[in-house]
């Protein structure tokens, strides 16, 4: 099935959600704090989690569930690490700030550390984590979610698809990145499925009743399953642990789901890691052997149905770098999501300008 979607350009894209954000009160640098993570994201190809949030996390605003104004309250018990109360912010916000002050301690004591409690939903934990490779360190980001994923051998949600990530420095090449979900496939996939009443694979979800499904819509009312049943299973607490328990935020399924419970706050937690890799090795030392492990893994005869071996990280720069030159492309269901909070705030979205500039850019 096909279905036809516009290219937008990341510029104009950006400046719109940045809009979007300072009308909803948020100070400018946060609004753009928000913004450019979401088109990254899309730039990155994790559709998912880029500006089709944009709706979402709007949808917050209204009933006071996200704080635009926060207040950061943060606590040191060792010099490498800090606490943050995020007081309610924006996901995006407070995860670049903790990230940052992560880089800064790693700067001075070779590691860095923190946890933030009192968020909400950050988007892709990649673009936190790559914050860390232009400061010669290592990236660990670490956020879980709202209850959706069944422990191994359950049929009930304890768990949410509890993404981690981690972002290496790779010399001369684009930064080796890990970014994903505890699950088997991002909620956010069946969520399209559902809105394009397409099947799922099998394997990916439990119906209400614990029966494997391939109904999108049967999916979203009943759970999804950990990736490598177990292993994925101890992966989704661990994530748990770290960006609940030990961060002082809702753990084992007390977070509420931003898009359906809208009684309270979502009271996310995170955790950051920032470890200096001189701490270690001189940082061009850990580039030429960073370069020598990807020359191996490329030297490799690729399987049969494919072209090269990749290394985790690759593809989305490669994708990054032609939806720079080509624009982001959106689907009508999130253009006509993004025209409606655009005309509810009065901020025009630039669709008709970039139709009318970039022709060529629209296709099937």
């Amino acid at each position: 099935m096909s279905h036809q979607v516009t290219n937008l350009p990341a510029d104009l894209l950006e400046g719109f959600a940045i809009e979007v954000f300072d009308r909803c009160g948020l100070p400018r640098e946060h609004a753009e704090a928000v913004g450019k993570s979401l088109v990254l994201a899309n730039l990155r190809g994790v559709d998912t989690h880029g500006v089709a949030r944009i709706p979402g996390y709007v949808g917050r605003f209204g009933p006071e569930l996200v704080n635009p104004r926060p207040r950061f309250e943060e606590t040191s018990r060792f010099p490498w690490a800090v606490a943050i109360d995020a007081d309610n912010a924006m996901g995006p916000v407070v995860a670049e700030h903790a990230m940052k002050g992560a880089l800064a301690r790693a700067a001075s004591f070779g590691i860095g550390g923190a946890t933030v409690r009192r968020s909400n939903h950050f988007g892709a934990a990649s673009l936190f984590a790559l914050q860390a490779p232009p400061e010669g360190c290592i990236g660990i980001v670490m956020s879980p979610a709202s209850k959706s994923l069944a422990p191994y051998g359950s049929r009930e949600p304890l768990f949410g698809t509890n993404p981690f990530a981690v972002a290496v420095p790779a010399g001369r090449h684009a930064p080796w990145v890990l970014d994903m979900a505890t699950s088997v496939a991002a909620r956010g996939h069946i969520r399209l499925a559902a809105r394009r009443n397409e099947p799922i694979p099998e394997g990916w979800a439990l119906d209400a009743e614990g029966r494997p499904t391939t109904n999108a819509q049967d999916a979203l009312g009943g759970v999804m399953l950990p990736f490598a049943g177990p292993k994925g299973s101890a992966l989704a607490m661990m994530v748990d642990i770290m960006g609940g328990v030990l961060a002082g935020s809702a753990f084992a399924g007390a977070i509420r789901d931003m898009n359906t419970d809208f009684e309270a706050p979502q009271d996310v937690g995170h955790f950051f890691l920032a470890i200096n890799l001189a701490a270690f090795m001189e940082p061009h030392e850990f580039a030429g052997r960073m370069e020598e492990a990807i020359a191996r893994l490329k030297s490799l005869e690729p399987a049969a149905g494919f072209d090269e071996v990749l290394y985790p990280g690759e593809l989305e720069a490669r994708r990054t770098q032609t939806r720079l030159k080509e624009g982001i492309p959106l689907t009508p269901e999130v253009v006509k999501a993004l025209v409606g909070v655009g005309e509810e705030l009065g901020v025009p979205f630039p669709y008709i300008e970039a139709a009318a500039q970039h022709e060529p850019a629209a296709r099937e």
